[in-house]
């Protein structure tokens, strides 16, 4: 999605707004049972009389319960309306209601048996909507036709279904290192009127995630707290595990005291196989950032070769070893990290593993020029670009190059305002 995509979805949403417009295939029950009452000027007790009590059918209209189906047929029937009409409605209803569910909890094997139900269905915008959820979770490469196809779609969702878009879509985005187009979808979903704990809190965590990692971090401890307290409302232990290391993970530098207190906060029983690495390499690299090098290795070494977080472990070990002048082990963890073939997503830390390396300043300062700062702006990872801009200003000050160290200071300054845009 280009910015001319995300001022079309702009215009989209603000247009919505405006003139109220609601989709017309009917997914949102509730409403439209209320719509269809108002039209045909009937009471509630007139369509819940023999059905169910009139309170039940008032948290039906307005969407507050999912109704149970027997009563929702035996009310559209009474409303006059098809049988094919509500039944499509009633299981469309049902499969975003349990991917939204199994998103919440991060449940795995439900997605996979949500997306054998419907992967071949066509030409069904909550099914695609689905689809897009399931390819972004497990980020498969197909997602992007989801994401297209669907922008263009969004006047044919309900409200809910919206901000669920805007949802997967910043998801997608930010596992293609777009940080700031997420930054923008995250500010939309303000403009759409659907309340969804599950979701809301989801949006919450995203958006706290995405301000940090854009150096926007006096606005998203609101976000933090709001996440943290509805995933303690529903237990949900994996994502508050998760958001801990988040925090932990931006706390890392400039407070490891208190990193170390929240990693201490979760107990590692409860660390399922796809995190732990990602624990234990914050640990190590909060116990770095305070000096405990014996402590750091020792946690390192529950990272295996196979673990995401295997080449940021070598990093981090060669890291200690300049430190403590291991020169016969600095050879070998460079001969293992040269030979390392890094994805896409390690490109970062392959940078930061150059500059490492570097050990004549005016080496470093042309590294740092011409790869490590443009490609931090590149994938728009504003800490390291914080940290290389520092490192390449301290070079310049050492040579008294006072204007060309401003210039650097100036193009960061220049990255920080463009987020600034977004959130006024």
């Amino acid at each position: 999605m280009s910015n001319l995509s995300i001022t079309s979805l702009k215009n989209r949403i603000n247009k919505r707004v405006e003139i109220e417009k609601f989709k017309s295939d009917f997914t949102d029950i509730g409403s439209f049972i209320k719509k269809k009452r108002k039209e045909l000027n009937v009471t509630q007790d007139e369509i819940s009389n023999g059905i169910c009590s009139v309170s039940y059918l008032s948290k039906i209209e307005n969407n507050q319960i999912i109704p149970n189906d027997f009563y929702v047929k035996e009310i559209m029937e009474k409303l006059d309306i098809e049988e094919d009409i509500y039944s499509k409605s009633i299981k469309d209803k049902e499969f975003i209601d349990r991917t939204l569910k199994a998103f919440f909890y991060m449940n795995d094997n439900d997605l996979e048996e949500i997306y054998m139900e419907i992967k071949d269905i066509e030409h069904n915008v909550v099914i695609n909507l689905c689809k897009l959820g399931y390819t972004v979770y497990f980020n498969r490469n197909d997602n992007s036709q989801y994401v297209m196809m669907l922008e263009n779609l969004i006047n044919n969702m309900s409200n809910l279904e919206v901000k669920i878009y805007l949802y997967f879509a910043a998801l997608y985005f930010i596992q293609n290192e777009k940080y700031k187009v997420a930054l923008e979808l995250i500010v939309l979903k303000s403009r759409i009127v659907a309340s969804n704990e599950m979701l809301d809190a989801m949006f919450f965590e995203l958006s706290y995630y995405v301000k940090q990692r854009l150096l926007i971090k006096n606005c998203s401890t609101e976000d933090y707290y709001s996440a943290m307290n509805s995933y303690n409302n529903y237990h949900n232990m994996r994502r508050i595990i998760i958001l801990a290391l988040h925090k932990a993970k931006f706390l890392s530098k400039e407070n490891p005291s208190k990193a170390l207190r929240v990693l201490n906060t979760i107990k590692t029983n409860d660390l399922s196989n796809d995190i732990d690495s990602f624990y234990y390499y914050i640990k190590a690299d909060t116990l770095f950032q305070l000096g405990s090098y014996q402590e750091a290795t020792l946690n390192l070494k529950h990272i295996s070769e196979t673990s995401e977080y295997y080449l940021q472990k070598m990093i981090l070990l060669l890291k200690i070893c300049i430190i403590e002048e291991d020169f016969a082990t600095i050879e070998n963890i460079k001969e293992i990290v040269n030979s390392y073939k890094p994805k896409k997503c390690e490109m970062r830390s392959k940078i930061n593993y150059h500059f490492i390396i570097q050990q004549d300043k005016a080496d470093q300062k042309e590294y740092l020029r011409d790869i490590a700062i443009p490609f931090s702006i590149k994938i728009e990872d504003y800490d390291s670009l914080f940290i290389y801009t520092n490192h390449v200003m301290d070079i310049c000050f050492e040579n008294s190059r006072y204007k060309e160290a401003m210039q650097y200071y100036k193009k960061y300054q220049k990255e920080i305002k463009k987020v600034q845009t977004i959130l006024h």
